[in-house]
């Protein structure tokens, strides 16, 4: 006897459906278990790649604030070598009204 047919006498047809029942919700199980494996590398990969965009920003908008603080320094010593000048202009103007 054939070890098929054998089976087949032993646990009869259910027991034989019972088996390739169990070997198909095996399989369905591994190919679940490999797609869940890579959809979890898929999001470590989009988690690494959003995090190397943030340092990236993060690095520009570090540039740009220091360039526009470096703008408004500059600015500021302009502004108050102006008002200096203007407070000088205003002093001699008025020295001037007083003198006459």
């Amino acid at each position: 006897m054939d070890p098929v047919t054998q089976v087949l006498v032993q646990y009869g047809a259910v027991g034989v459906i019972a088996l390739v029942a169990l070997g198909v919700a095996r399989a369905l199980f591994l190919r679940m278990e490999a797609d869940h494996d890579e959809e979890i590398a898929r999001a470590v990969a989009r988690e690494a790649a959003a995090t190397a965009r943030g340092d990236r920003l993060e690095a520009e908008l570090s540039r740009l604030n220091g360039a526009v603080q470096s703008g408004y320094v500059d600015t500021i010593v302009r502004a108050n070598a102006a008002i200096g000048d203007a407070a000088r202009a205003v002093a001699d103007a008025a020295a001037m009204v007083r003198r006459s």
